[in-house]
């Protein structure tokens, strides 16, 4: 499986990546157990399903793709998520 760690992730900013991902692609985040769990996420060619896992101690949130459609290439989903990431670290509070 395919996975990759974003660092500098504090849980300000993993709270404000989940809300951008709830309200803006229609992700759902069920978690396992802590700060563990599946997020999918609905596209027009099918469900990408990615397992997470937040670590409050390193700040860091590692994604491992669990499926995604054929179509859907891994860079994509890594640059969507680094895109939100970014754009949430750059935005004021409040407003992501």
């Amino acid at each position: 499986m395919d996975s990759k760690t974003f660092e500098n992730v504090d849980a300000v900013l993993w709270e404000r990546v989940r809300t951008i991902g709830q309200r803006e692609h229609g992700t759902t985040f069920e978690e396992a157990q802590g700060n563990a769990g599946t997020a999918t996420t609905p596209t027009p060619i099918g469900s990408v399903v990615l397992g997470y896992a937040f670590d409050p101690e390193t700040c860091s949130i590692t994604y491992t793709i669990v499926r995604k459609p054929m179509l859907a290439a891994s860079g994509l989903i890594w640059n969507g998520i680094a895109t939100t990431i970014e754009r949430c670290r750059q935005e004021p509070s409040g407003t992501a």
